[in-house]
């Protein structure tokens, strides 16, 4: 047939051939070019499109993002549901800000867009912008000049619109000083603790309580559908240990990979953090006058730890003097580490200035490089030789493993053998998951509730544990859902009902106890058999005499009146009720440091507050049509 066209290509079949190309272009292609490429569409904001192309693009960035993060734990940690329902409203709230700053007249010139993307390090080549690293960067992300450029206006505008908001906020100093005596704001309490365990003797539930129940409640009783499976498990871990060894041999791989056991370099430092608000002037005037009024300080030999106790705005080092302990080089931001490696022991640095603000740096210690000696670190150098041995050996029998478990789909066994392992077989599970760690691993579950695994009964493909770790499976038994019958589960609803019934009963004593104790009656008098009463005194919110729900119920219970106390209940985790008094109410002491600092937090928390509550604003007064087809798409 082919050589038949090729010899009259220049007679009537060519004619036909080109007849149908134009009768297809006719009928198909001219609409086609006339409407463009069909834009599938996710969301739509009053009218404009969220397209299935944006939030591909940002599932798949946040994704990877959360994939680097969370490694092995991401399927367990990340709901994909979850994650792509985040996208699309983030896409959505977006696109809301771009209307609102369209009708508004905000835009991001293309001066601030060079400015942003020329001063971006990461394209930069010896400390000035390069447009070939910028174009190459880009390419190596899958990104084309024209769309970053359009997603970094679009960021760019978002951040201005958050900033308009953002710079109108304030705390005012009066709203700074009462939270200052809250958060300083100490109590004087006692309570009185009604135990529910000593009801679980006494309250009666009988044969008929637990038909009822059961009988109410079925659905809770159905033991889910569970198999038994079979499986061949490969590790490299496993494998290693019986890699034989030698000392010529080990001395080797030591001489060969000495940077492995060698210790860096690592410095002792002691800082002082002056925040600064970004983009703010102001604070950032401010913050340099706090470092020169420190400098000076410095200067008149005032101690840097005792400086830093009652300057620093870092709250994980102030209190011990700014004691940052040893680090090695890049652990720190890189302004910091810059100049925490190229000081002298005792030298306290210059004012350095970071994303955290500014910092003075003492320099403590220098601990050397040093290289470990072969006798320290033997048995390190023994785990690394016998994994890179076991590496080649996993592929290896990974791939035999692979191949027979598809030529023999019925049976596990020769995979084994070639594995050198035992067959095993795993207790009885179900969806949510088995005894052996990997079996509660969303990819087994998965592949063994697959129709080929579960349905067809053949082996899976081997599953990727992580860390050269793999399993094959296959379904050796299957048992179907079933009720639970009444006396399976006896015993278990009668120790939920009783527990019910004493909670319900020590609820109920406590309740009594806080109409005495309310009237004027003398809390001790009322000590028993399970009701304690305990004396306390004066806490903050802090403190470490009391659970901290207790501690929160504290602080929440009204205000004694002059000469009188006030009572709060509240049923405890455990179904304890506890009775709390309040004596006596005063403020706490804070110092202008902390002042400072709580300032600042909550003007950030009134501004974060307020941008969300303008977004939502804008969100509420928007016609959204979220559609289906975001959930699927791949």
């Amino acid at each position: 047939m082919l050589q038949a066209i090729r010899n009259h290509a220049q007679g009537w079949i060519a004619w036909v051939i080109v007849g149908l190309i134009i009768l297809t272009f006719a009928l198909f292609g001219i609409d086609q070019y006339a409407r463009g490429d069909k834009v599938e569409v996710v969301a739509t904001v009053n009218g404009e499109n969220v397209t299935a192309r944006e939030f591909m693009t940002l599932y798949n960035r946040q994704k990877q993002r959360l994939q680097q993060q969370f490694g092995d734990m991401y399927e367990q940690v990340v709901k994909d549901e979850e994650l792509r329902d985040q996208v699309l409203q983030a896409l959505i709230e977006s696109e809301a800000i771009r209307q609102w700053s369209t009708q508004n007249h905000m835009l991001i010139s293309d001066q601030q867009l060079a400015a942003t993307i020329h001063g971006a390090e990461v394209f930069q080549q010896d400390g000035k912008f390069s447009q070939k690293v910028y174009e190459d960067v880009l390419l190596r992300n899958g990104l084309n000049v024209a769309r970053f450029e359009y997603e970094q206006r679009q960021y760019l505008l978002e951040n201005q619109y958050r900033a308009l908001t953002q710079a109108s906020s304030f705390a005012t100093q009066s709203e700074v000083e009462q939270l200052a005596k809250l958060q300083g704001q100490q109590r004087d309490v006692n309570y009185l603790r009604v135990d529910h365990r000593p009801f679980l003797k006494t309250v009666e539930v009988g044969d008929e309580d637990v038909a009822d129940y059961y009988n109410k409640n079925k659905a809770a009783f159905v033991e889910p559908e569970k198999v038994v499976v079979q499986y061949v498990e490969l590790s490299q871990e496993a494998l290693a240990k019986n890699i034989a060894i030698n000392d010529d041999a080990l001395l080797a791989y030591y001489n060969d990979n000495q940077a492995l056991y060698t210790v860096p370099e690592k410095r002792h430092a002691k800082h002082i953090l002056i925040d600064v608000k970004a983009g703010d002037d102001a604070s950032d005037a401010a913050a340099k006058k706090t470092i020169a009024e420190i400098q000076e300080k410095l200067k008149n030999g005032e101690s840097f730890e005792a400086l830093a106790k009652t300057y620093s705005q870092d709250p994980g080092s102030a209190n011990s003097g700014g004691d940052l302990g040893s680090f090695e080089q890049g652990m720190m931001v890189p302004e910091f580490d810059k100049a925490v490696f190229s000081m002298q022991v005792g030298q306290v640095s210059e004012p350095v200035k970071t994303d955290f603000g500014y910092h003075l740096i003492k320099l403590e210690a220098i601990e050397a490089r040093q290289t470990q000696p072969f006798a320290e670190v033997k048995e390190q150098v023994t785990h690394q030789y016998q994994m890179q041995q076991a590496e080649k050996q996993y592929f290896d029998l990974l791939e035999k493993v692979n191949t027979l478990a598809y030529e023999q789909s019925d049976t596990l066994q020769p995979a084994a053998e070639a594995a050198g392992v035992q067959l095993s077989t795993s207790e009885p599970f179900g969806r949510d998951g088995g005894k052996e760690t990997f079996f509660s691993n969303p990819k087994v579950i998965n592949a063994v509730f697959s129709d080929e695994v579960l349905k067809s009964r053949l082996n899976s493909a081997s599953i990727d544990l992580g860390n050269n770790h793999a399993v094959v499976v296959r379904v050796k038994d299957y048992f179907e859902a079933r009720q639970k019958t009444q006396d399976e589960v006896a015993s278990v609803i009668k120790e939920r009902l009783v527990r019910e019934a004493a909670l319900a009963e020590s609820a109920k004593l406590a309740k009594t106890l806080l109409a005495k104790v309310e009237a004027g009656e003398n809390p001790e008098s009322l000590m028993g058999n399970g009701v304690e009463w305990h004396t306390v005194g004066w806490i903050d919110r802090n403190n470490q005499r009391m659970l901290p729900q207790m501690t929160q119920q504290a602080f929440k219970a009204a205000k004694p009146a002059e000469g009188k106390t006030s009572w709060r209940s509240h049923q405890l985790t455990t179904g304890d009720t506890v009775l709390i008094q309040v004596k006596g109410i005063k403020d706490g002491e804070i110092t202008a440091a902390q002042k400072t600092q709580l300032a600042g937090a909550m003007g950030e928390m009134m501004a974060s507050i307020e941008v969300e509550a303008r977004l939502q604003a804008i969100i509420s007064h928007a016609d959204i049509v979220k559609k289906a087809n975001y959930k699927t798409l791949k």
